[in-house]
């Protein structure tokens, strides 16, 4: 087939119009680079691997304008490219091992900003980060490993302690009132902390309290 027209399209796209009435749609480097002008002849082998460069360099493009506004963990990123139009998973698959080897999709480095997010930020108990972070599509070793360094039991009793004194102050005024403590215990209890976690840093609260008068 024989190259008819090669036209500048919307952004940096060129539109090639093949003799036979096809088109393909390809950005100018591509263009560029394989050397194509009007009149060059094309067979079906060649116009098929230059409808995969293109798929895959759309699907690359994406994914850097989707990483640059937010992070996403590999799985994440997949489902979102293949939800895209016209999405060919081969060259998907391709985008993401390029994003990747670049260093732009990093699951681990990924996992450690989400603890950090949810811990240190949100103040989550790690069972509440530990599914947040699954629910993005990170696996379970890059989420142990994220969330090591906060698996400490001081250190959870010190983060609930201030919760309690900013957050709970209001509720927390008697000891013998079951009530309040109990509306503390499930609130904390939705932001990942274990009961003995709760009733721990509850009794410590008491205790500073008690310091303070």
């Amino acid at each position: 087939m024989k190259i008819e027209a090669i036209t500048p399209a919307k952004g940096r796209l060129c539109e090639i119009l093949l003799d036979s009435g096809d088109q393909l749609w390809l950005h100018a480097e591509l263009v560029q680079a394989e050397g194509l002008h009007i009149g060059d002849e094309l067979d079906a082998e060649e116009i098929a691997g230059l409808r995969q460069r293109a798929a895959e360099r759309r699907a690359y493009e994406y994914g850097l304008y989707l990483l640059e506004k937010r992070g996403y963990s590999y799985r994440e990123l997949y489902q979102k490219l293949m939800g895209a139009q016209n999405a060919q998973e081969d060259a998907v698959l391709a985008a993401l091992e390029k994003l990747t080897r670049y260093g732009f999709l990093n699951d681990a480095l990924y996992a450690e900003q989400l603890a950090r997010h949810f811990v240190e930020g949100k103040k989550y108990g790690i069972r509440r980060a530990e599914y947040e972070m699954r629910h993005r599509g990170l696996s379970q070793e890059d989420i142990d490993d994220a969330l090591a360094e906060y698996n400490d039991a001081e250190q959870i009793s010190e983060q609930l302690l201030e919760i309690l004194q900013k957050k709970y102050a209001r509720y927390l005024t008697d000891p013998d009132d079951r009530r309040a403590t109990e509306k503390v215990t499930a609130a904390l209890v939705r932001r990942g902390y274990t009961y003995q976690q709760i009733r721990y840093a509850i009794e410590d609260y008491y205790a500073w309290l008690e310091d303070q008068e």
